[in-house]
């Protein structure tokens, strides 16, 4: 009996698990755009980003300087730096062409009993070569 019943709540457990993860939705809530010189990336409360494992790629033509990077707010249960809030990263870019193309890897994780660290996010980004070149 006893075994049945562990069964059962960790089914149980099990069940409400999707509910709790399907709240957070890294490729909707985790919002990026390019302005004035820097990337702009927004997590809503209640979840972080990673600063371990965070990149910028230019993936047109030219080149580009990333950061550096702002400082971490926070860090995790791990001990890794995190990001909460919204974070200004610096770019710079030289001999850049429209439409500027960049490729943003990132790692979001919700907080809080029963959060989760997603795998990381690959995002693309286009951005006008204006706002990248001061």
């Amino acid at each position: 009996m006893r075994i049945r019943t562990a069964t059962l709540r960790g089914l149980l457990c099990l069940a409400f698990l999707p509910v709790r993860l399907l709240a957070f939705d890294p490729a909707k809530d985790v919002s990026l755009r390019v302005e004035a010189g820097r990337l702009l990336l927004s997590c809503p409360a209640g979840a972080h980003l990673k600063q371990r494992g965070f990149k910028v790629v230019l993936r047109s033509t030219g080149r580009l300087a990333v950061g550096p990077l702002p400082p971490a707010t926070d860090r995790d249960e791990a001990g890794d730096p995190i990001w909460r809030g919204p974070v200004a990263v610096p770019l710079r870019g030289e001999d850049l062409a429209d439409p500027v193309e960049l490729s943003v890897t990132f790692q979001p994780c919700t907080e809080g009993e029963g959060g989760v660290c997603y795998l990381p996010q690959h995002r693309t980004v286009q951005a006008k070569a204006a706002d990248l070149v001061h």
